[in-house]
């Protein structure tokens, strides 16, 4: 079968690349050595200096890295495998570590990484177009923007900055339980309406009709969350996941790999995400939520792999104490009539207990989201998609 082939494919790579990394050429013992040796006493027993050279062995993370890089060769050709009859490959593209690997399989597969366009089956006079496309949004904080535009530049894959209106569509706005699905119809049909004009110009020119296909890094742990509802509209948009069966964890691990620098850094959702169902997307509200987090992040000094979020809650979302929020810290029972917006921040367990230790912290916290228009109910300790 095709996976059975793939398989054997991606050991024997890796079992040649083992082979070229553990090929130490012998050396006979220097005279020197040999003087040494003769001059020890025999009761003397010198430790084994084990080493690479010496066990003629690869380490367990060499045979892992092997691995990993034979099955990243893998995905890029299925990757080609799968757009081979496309003239232009757009990457939904955010900047996370999903989207990214994906933007550097797309490029390695028909954007001038490794062989000729001979190699990758890519004839005269059918040279492939392939560039990631970020939606600009109210939804998108500004250091994503900035992050998204850093790694496209680590990758080498060009990239667009799309701006999308999803904030017009009214569904999207309600934001009660549909609105990812909105949010997704409206990027793809952006960016494949973009792609089909950019390459109007080719069209006139050639017989045959131009063929855009979109890409993203959906993974098998999102495929088993009911709640992305995106994945309707990617299917519905013909979207194409390179990493479709390959779970979380191993994505960040090729990610690594291939030499991404944000392989390890914490999830980055859109800012619509940290809405509770009900509480409106609206522009001046999502602004308020990044302009919170940035302030939080700065106080508490919080490093790109770990996991903070300011949520905003609805009327009826209590900010009491549960047995899943145990560890929640109150912040005073006093309430202020000026807030307009009830939030919960969440945070790791060690920047939760700093919080929980320090009330000068709590309070610094207090004051700055309040400038930013919140009251915090509750701090507890980060669950992702908890609202």
């Amino acid at each position: 079968s095709a996976d059975r082939a793939r398989f054997t494919k991606s050991v024997s790579a890796a079992m040649a690349t083992l082979a070229r990394a553990n090929a130490v050429p012998s050396r006979a013992p220097s005279a020197r050595a040999s003087l040494r040796s003769r001059e020890s006493p025999r009761w003397i027993t010198r430790p084994k200096r084990w080493s690479r050279a010496t066990t003629n062995a690869a380490s367990p993370s060499e045979y892992d890295d092997a691995l990993l890089a034979a099955e990243l060769e893998s995905l890029v050709e299925d990757t080609r495998a799968a757009g081979g009859d496309a003239h232009t490959h757009v990457v939904a593209f955010s900047g996370g570590v999903d989207s990214s690997l994906c933007a550097y399989l797309v490029h390695a597969a028909f954007g001038g990484v490794g062989g000729s366009d001979e190699e990758k089956g890519i004839g005269a006079g059918a040279k492939k177009n392939a560039y990631a496309a970020v939606g600009v949004s109210p939804s998108l904080p500004s250091s994503q923007l900035e992050m998204a535009r850093n790694i496209a530049q680590s990758i080498g894959i060009p990239l667009r900055e799309v701006h999308t209106n999803e904030g017009l569509v009214p569904a999207y706005v309600a934001n009660e339980g549909e609105s990812c699905l909105h949010c997704k119809n409206e990027l793809y049909a952006t960016l494949n309406a973009l792609a089909l004009d950019a390459e109007s110009g080719f069209s006139a020119t050639s017989k045959d009709p131009v063929l855009v296909l979109m890409y993203n890094g959906t993974n098998l742990d999102d495929r088993a969350d009911p709640t992305r509802l995106g994945l309707m509209s990617a299917a519905a948009h013909g979207v194409y996941s390179p990493l479709q069966n390959t779970p979380k964890e191993r994505v960040r691990q090729l990610a690594r790999v291939a030499g991404l620098p944000n392989w390890n850094l914490a999830a980055a959702p859109c800012l619509r995400s940290r809405l509770a169902f009900g509480v409106p997307a609206l522009e001046s509200t999502l602004k308020d939520v990044e302009a919170a987090e940035e302030a939080v992040r700065e106080i508490l000094r919080v490093r790109p792999e770990e996991n903070m979020r300011v949520r905003v809650l609805s009327d009826e979302t209590g900010g009491g104490e549960t047995e899943e929020t145990a560890m929640t810290v109150s912040f005073g029972e006093e309430k202020n009539s000026v807030f307009s917006k009830r939030a919960a921040l969440e945070l790791d367990p060690h920047h939760l207990r700093a919080v929980e230790l320090d009330a000068s912290l709590r309070e610094a916290l207090r004051e700055a989201l309040a400038r930013c228009g919140f009251e915090v109910a509750e701090t507890r300790a980060f669950a992702s998609g908890s609202v």
